[in-house]
């Protein structure tokens, strides 16, 4: 028996560690196809996060889609942002991600976005990523764009998963803000559940400035004054809770009516315009299959990595 074993392993020995050899140098292939793919969507993401700080995004505030750089999102990108809502077309999303961050001029307490911590981040194929940010929030100086802290400064946290196309642009995305409400405060400080400071925003802040934004064929109200009327009477609503017909949902597409009014005064009319609008929870906020074309929409395939490994070694 043990001159049989010496024999098989002298004359196998060669085919043995060929096919070790074979083994060692796919594994090292696959390894390093790992390392790309995590770096290419790791950078990605990270420029997102990037094009939020200002002044980064007021190029994007001032000229939409045509200013977020090529490679970034795919034409066809879509997703859903909770507590906000669906986004289903590539300007809709570059809105959501680079229109709503703040403006420091634009604020009354000169908020802006002034770093992008992106603290966790994760890709288990070439198409899929999961990730934490930390937006760090305060008093932006509109002009210099610095950062002077102070009582309004806090932390914007995001929780994030991305579906890449084969050049690594986003075709997917479902991403959660927790506590949007107490960041809402702290960085405006302003107290919104107070009765008296919500009809004061309705009628001496919203209205007048959706009667400055939507005019001519994009005017939705006839004055300050029947706006003030049509709103006061709808619930004011919740910043955890933006996808409703309220008027924390207007508050916040009257932003977007500085980029695309056509598209968003409708939004901030009496009607809500299908945004603002009062949506079914049980269907809405999970509507995988429609909204993002799978019900497993950030899985990866179990052949994700060998297929990847044989375009590598080809």
């Amino acid at each position: 028996m043990l001159t049989t074993v010496i024999f098989l392993i002298v004359s196998f020995g060669g085919l043995v560690y060929s096919r070790a050899a074979s083994l060692s140098i796919s594994a090292s292939l696959k390894h390093a196809s790992k390392e790309a793919y995590y770096e290419r969507n790791l950078r990605t993401v990270q420029a997102i996060y990037n094009l939020t700080v200002y002044p980064n995004n007021a190029p994007i505030v001032a000229q939409g889609g045509p200013a977020v750089p090529p490679g970034l999102f795919n034409p066809e990108a879509k997703g859903r942002v909770t507590p906000l809502g669906n986004f289903t077309t590539f300007e809709e999303s570059i809105e959501y991600f680079f229109a709503l961050a703040p403006i420091p001029s634009a604020t009354p307490a000169k908020t802006g976005i002034y770093r992008a911590d992106l603290v966790s981040f994760v890709t288990g194929c070439p198409e899929i990523a999961a990730s934490v940010v930390y937006l760090r929030t305060g008093t932006v100086d509109p002009q210099t764009a610095v950062h002077t802290p102070g009582p309004m400064d806090t932390t914007l946290k995001q929780v994030a998963f991305w579906r890449f196309d084969s050049e690594g642009a986003v075709l997917r995305y479902d991403a959660w803000i927790p506590s949007l409400r107490l960041w809402t405060a702290i960085s405006s400080g302003i107290d919104y559940n107070n009765p008296q400071v919500q009809q004061g925003t309705i009628v001496t802040a919203l209205c007048p400035q959706i009667q400055q934004r939507c005019v001519g064929p994009n005017q939705v109200y006839a004055s300050v004054e029947d706006c003030s009327r049509q709103l006061l009477a709808k619930p004011f609503g919740d910043f955890d809770e933006v996808w409703a017909d309220n008027i924390v949902c207007r508050i916040i597409h009257l932003i977007l009516t500085g980029t695309r009014p056509d598209i968003h005064c409708p939004h901030v009319g009496p009607t809500g315009g299908g945004k603002c609008v009062d949506n079914d929870y049980s269907i809405y906020y999970f509507d995988d299959l429609e909204l993002l074309g799978s019900d497993k929409p950030f899985y990866c395939a179990e052949d994700d990595w060998a297929d990847y490994l044989i375009k590598d070694e080809a």
